[in-house]
Parts: structure tokens; sequence; C-alpha cells
């Protein structure tokens, strides 16, 4: 799920995991297969990341910490997902519900419906928000679904914001 977009003079990360591993425990959990195209260090300066859920094959806090160390990115997610990144030390968050957007520069970010869940534990099952995120400007729209199944959520984001020049779905 982790893509790095560049939109005129901005860098955006979708979902960024670099970690080995997708799991609270950095011996357990399913394994990368191959690294990432770009190693950590050698990524430009990235502006804002679009975190789609809680899951830990998106919501990496290892590399998040990393990241947000380095270039203070404005991370943009679903409501509730911000006190998990406040906890680490991450505090340039936009938590935002279904339909919400926030500016960088000249985009506009916007947090859009999935059909999907959140959760990192057995407890915790759809206490914060999750979604896709579409990214909007003059030169037209960026989709990315995050985790989603087919529903009627992409017609209705398809009418809020348009037809997009880039879609990111999934496929699993």
């Amino acid at each position: 799920a982790t893509v790095l977009l560049q939109i005129g003079p901005w860098n955006l990360l979708t979902d960024p995991v670099w970690s080995t591993r997708c799991s609270p425990l950095s011996m357990a959990g399913p394994r990368r297969v191959c690294r990432p195209g770009v190693a950590l260090p050698h990524l430009p300066p990235i502006h804002a990341v679009l975190l789609s859920h809680d899951h830990y094959d998106h919501l990496d806090i290892r590399t998040l910490i990393w990241i947000s160390r380095r270039d203070q990115p404005l991370i943009v997610t679903g409501l509730g997902v911000g006190s998990l990144l406040r906890a680490n030390g991450i505090t340039r968050v936009a938590e935002c519900d279904w339909w919400e957007s926030v500016s960088l520069g000249d985009l506009q970010l916007h947090f859009v419906p999935a059909q999907h869940f959140s959760g990192r534990g057995a407890r915790d099952r759809d206490r914060t928000l999750w979604g896709g995120l579409a990214v909007t400007c003059s030169g037209g729209t960026a989709f990315f679904a995050g985790d989603t199944g087919y529903g009627p959520h992409f017609a209705a984001i398809r009418e809020r914001l348009g037809a997009p020049r880039l879609a990111l779905l999934p496929i699993g």
C-alpha cells in the first residue's frame, strides 16, 4: 500500500511501511517478501502522509516515527488514529471524518469512505475510522483507496470529487 506520489512540488506517501514485519513484535508476524523500491534515507523530503487506517500493514509506527523526525510531514488520517501517533511523539496530525479535507498548499487532501474496518488488537475493533484518501488539485484527482471492498462508496467518491486521473486500488 506504500506509494510515493509526487504532485508538483509536493511529496506524499501512502501508508508507509519500511519495517521487516507488519506486527507489534519485531520477531513475529508477516515478513516482507522484497525490499522497498527506495531505501528510507533516500526518500525525498515528505510533505504529507496519507494514512488509511491503523492495521499494522498500513500503520507502521517505526517508519512513521522515522519520517516524522526527519521531515515533520502532515499526517492525514481517520478519526481516533491521532492518539496512537501522538503517544509516539508524532504531533503534526490531521484527523478527519469521511468527506472532510485539509489543505496542503494548492492541494486538497480528502478522507473518503472505504468498506473495511480498523483495529490493532483483539479489543479495539472499529474504535478508529478507516478510509481512503483523494488528493485534488488543478491537474485533477489522485485516489488512494487504502484497504477496501467494492461498494457504492466508489460512485459517491467519483460524484463528489470527479473521476480520478490516478487510482491506487488494493487487490487481495
